[in-house]
Order: C-alpha cells, then structure tokens, then sequence
C-alpha cells in the first residue's frame, strides 16, 4: 500500500498524495492533516540545503565528523541540536566514498506537526527522473534537481521568473556547467532533463529546449510521489521527537498505573480471601479451644498436683541426696555448713569460709556439677568477719524459676 504523503503544492499551500493521486489540499500544513498519524510531511525545497560530498579513504566510524565538518565548512551548521544533518552514501571506489549531504536548519512554527508519521524533504518524496535531472514547482517557484538512483544529490530553487523561460533554462544550464568541476558529481551528472511544470506552453518547452545542451521532456507522473513513502529519522524536528516521548512516557505511565492498580486489586482481593480463611480458622479453632478447655484445665490442675507432690516421689528432690551432693562439693577444708535449708526444690545454706576466695570456689565448683545441671546458684558478696573469715549465703533452684529467699 502507497504511503501518504503532504507535500508543497505548485501554486500555493500544501497538498496530500498517494502514488499518483492527490488526495487533498489545503493553505496550511495543520489543516490539511489535522491530527492524522499516518502522513509523511516533505519540507520545502527552499528551507533544505542539499549538495553532494567526496571523502577520502577512511574508517566509516568518522564519516558522520567528517559530513559534519563540510556542513560547518558551508556555513549551514547553525544551531547545534536544532540543525538537521542527513546523509546517503551515493558512491564508493578506491579513491574513496560521496555521500549526499541534507541539511535543515530550525523549522517555522507551521510546519511543527507532532502526530506526523515522519519527516523527509519534498525532493526526496517525487519520484527519481529517469535521465537524472527534473523541474517541478513549489507554491509557485521552480525548483531544479539532481539525482542519483532516486536520492537528491542537488536541489534549488531557481531566482529567475515562475516562468519556465530562456532565463530559467540559462540558469539550469549555468548550474550544470559549475558542477562538472565538482569531483563528487564525477559520473552523476545527469543526460536529460525531465519537467513537471503545469500549464506550461509549447512554446516555452521549445525556448527552454533551445538553450539547454541535454534533451528535455514532460513528466509523465504529474503531483506524484514516490511509491514507497518513509520518513528520515535524522530530519525528524526535535520538537517532534520530544512530544513523541512525552506520549510514550505518558502511555507507560498510564501502563504502570494500570498495572499497579491491577496488582491493587489482586492483593486486595488475596487478603479479603484470606481474611475471611483467617477468621473462619480462627472461629474453628475457637470452638475446638471450647471444646478441650475443660480437659486442658484438668490436665493443669493434675499438673499442679505433680509438682507439689514430686519432690516426695523423686530421689533428685530428696534433701538428703541434695545434702549428699552439696557436701560432695565442699573443699577437704576450710567451709564449713551452718545450715542447709530445702523448700520445696529450693535449697539455701549458710556456712563459713576460710576466706571470700573459698565460698567463690564452692559457687563455682555447684555450678559445675552435673548433678546439680538443672539448678541455678547465686550467692550474694560474701560478709567479711573479724578474725578475715567469710559468711556466705548460696541459694539454689531449678533453673527458669526463682530460688526461695
């Protein structure tokens, strides 16, 4: 399918086409597309600078700071960022490789067009003259270019009259002449001239003819493009390109925000499910909970019967054995029990030592004993008496509960 394109018009303001027909026309860019996403704009051939350029043999990498570098040579660089540099590589031998250079500085307002499909020049969108070279009209001057194999190598808009006459044809000619000598144009100059003027007189064909050296002839796709319409990324307005991401942007955002809310739900959803598998295990626990407490509270009070009666059954309690296993731990000398109390699985004694460093040997030497694992012992400073001997105090109970004071 042909692709659309908006182009100048011959006389005035912009028409849209599609392969050889034309679709509309309107005064204004804006109103003629309006906001359709599908339309190639072709910029005027007088806003493009377009010329052909020999390189030497180098590496491919430097050839965008060359091009750039014959731009600035021109003195068409103009506004970095803004100034629009293309290239095609039209030629490539020993001697090295010609490209044809595009070149748009700034747009006008008018021709800003956001929702543009693209961006190319409205020489690049006609369709390639067979011998090389064509004229056409836009918004009412004569432009002349040439081609190489269906890219413009050279465009302008002639300064004679709107007529195609004898000194339109001497400019043409005057035109040809100075690019011979150009090395990069070597082997593209073109060997016919083909015209797409309308309107125009058999007489004026025939003067213009006269003056020209190559044959000149009437196109035969009249408000034509070319069948296959594409945009060039690198003539794409900067402004253009920043709405375009400002939408993409706009779109992920909407995109993330869809999906986040998506998400939303889905946990919200999750958890009132489990909310409501929570609740109904908890009120079935509960009725079980109901349901054993009776015998939990059983259980508990034989448990508390146990504990009390333990002591009685269990030889480990017994006082006498814990007796046996404390006198087990005293040095051959110099501690001495003065009493040894037992409360239940408590135990405290008081005794006397040579010095505060035995009653600290005998706490430690408690802890260490394996009979005594399950107790825990703590004995506070020791009272230091008259004649240097030491009075402790060493109280013991099963661990995770509190000695009896």
């Amino acid at each position: 399918m042909a692709g659309i394109a908006a182009i100048p018009a011959p006389d005035s303001g912009w028409m849209l086409v599609s392969g050889d027909s034309e679709i509309a026309r309107a005064e204004t860019l804006s109103a003629l597309i309006g906001r359709r996403p599908d339309v190639v704009i072709g910029l005027p051939s007088a806003l493009v600078s377009t010329f052909a350029v020999a390189l030497p043999p180098t590496d491919s990498s430097l050839h965008t700071n060359m091009i750039h570098a014959q731009v600035e040579k021109r003195g068409l660089a103009g506004t970095p960022g803004e100034t629009l540099i293309d290239y095609d590589l039209i030629g490539h031998d020993p001697e090295g490789d010609t490209f044809a250079v595009t070149v748009v500085p700034p747009l006008p307002e008018e021709l800003i067009v956001t929702t543009a499909a693209g961006y190319s020049t409205a020489a690049a969108l006609l369709p390639s003259p067979v011998d090389g070279c064509r004229i056409w009209m836009e918004q009412g001057r004569n432009v002349f270019g040439i081609y190489h194999e269906g890219i413009p190598i050279h465009v302008q808009v002639l300064s004679g009259s709107t007529e195609l006459d004898r000194s339109a044809a001497q400019e043409v000619s005057l035109t040809l002449m100075s690019l011979q000598g150009d090395p990069a144009l070597s082997g593209h100059l073109p060997s016919g001239l083909e015209f797409c003027v309308p309107n125009l007189a058999p007489q004026s064909v025939q003067i213009f003819s006269e003056v020209l050296d190559i044959p000149v002839t009437e196109s035969h796709r009249p408000n034509a493009v070319v069948d296959r319409v594409e945009g060039r990324d690198k003539l794409l307005p900067p402004a253009v390109s920043r709405s375009r991401s400002s939408r993409k942007n706009g779109q992920r955002a909407v995109i993330i925000g869809t999906a986040v809310l998506i998400a939303y739900c889905v946990a919200a959803a999750w958890m009132w499910v489990s909310a409501r598998n929570t609740a109904n295990e908890i009120e079935s626990m509960e009725r079980q909970l109901s349901i054993l407490e009776p015998d939990v509270e059983r259980i508990q009070q034989v448990e508390q019967r146990w504990n009390v009666l333990e002591p009685a059954f269990e030889k480990t309690w017994f006082p006498v054995v814990q007796l046996s296993r404390l006198t087990s731990a005293l040095p051959g000398s110099g501690v001495v029990i003065r009493e040894f109390r037992t409360n239940s699985r408590n135990i405290r004694v008081i005794g006397q030592a040579r010095d505060v460093q035995l009653a600290n040997q005998l706490l430690e030497d408690l802890q260490g004993m394996k009979e005594f694992a399950a107790y825990d012992w703590s004995m506070p400073n020791p009272k230091v008496e008259k004649n240097n001997t030491a009075t402790f105090v060493i109280s013991g109970g099963p661990k995770n509960a509190e000695p009896d004071n």
